[in-house]
């Protein structure tokens, strides 16, 4: 019975579009002036009337797509932590985007030896080493920091010896 009502909905939208497109257009002056500042307002009708006919056949996507919405998350169900904020742009982490990332992490390159990089990881261990860091009497955020490099560093070297077989 939704969907019955949903369709006569945006049946009457597109009727009233037509009357009054032809009303706006029955005075040429005036279609003009509507096309040229305000092309939205022409096709408010329909847009309007659709929606509302829409939302009524597909209530549960809608209601699924505002929960997701309130909730930070895309339609899909995938976070929208991701994206930056005003350009709308997305980077996806590509296996070769993350090796360049552990490269990075154990100051190397690519093009570095393996015991050149081996050597980096034991210096960056020593420096950055949780338990030689309590030690010492650091503050909590700090020993913290320490914590998260020496797991970054940990995966980081895992993943190139492993890539380097």
């Amino acid at each position: 019975m939704k969907k019955i009502i949903g369709i006569a909905i945006i049946a009457l939208g597109v009727f009233l579009e037509v009357m009054w497109l032809g009303f706006v257009f029955g005075s040429i002056i005036i279609g003009v002036l509507l096309l040229i500042f305000a092309p939205r307002i022409l096709f408010f009708p329909f847009n309007f009337f659709l929606l509302i006919g829409l939302r009524l056949i597909y209530a549960k996507a809608f209601k699924q797509f505002e929960e997701a919405r309130r909730n930070g998350q895309s339609y899909s169900g995938y976070s929208n932590a991701n994206y930056s904020g005003g350009s709308g742009s997305y980077q996806r982490a590509t296996p070769v985007n993350k090796m360049q990332e552990y490269y990075t992490e154990l100051e190397s390159s690519v093009s570095d030896e393996f015991s050149v990089i081996k050597k980096n990881y034991r210096r960056l261990m020593k420096e950055h080493h949780y338990d030689s860091l309590v030690s010492k009497g650091l503050p909590q955020d700090i020993l913290e920091f320490s914590e998260d490099k020496t797991k970054k560093l940990n995966e980081a070297y895992a993943a190139i010896k492993e890539a380097r077989g």
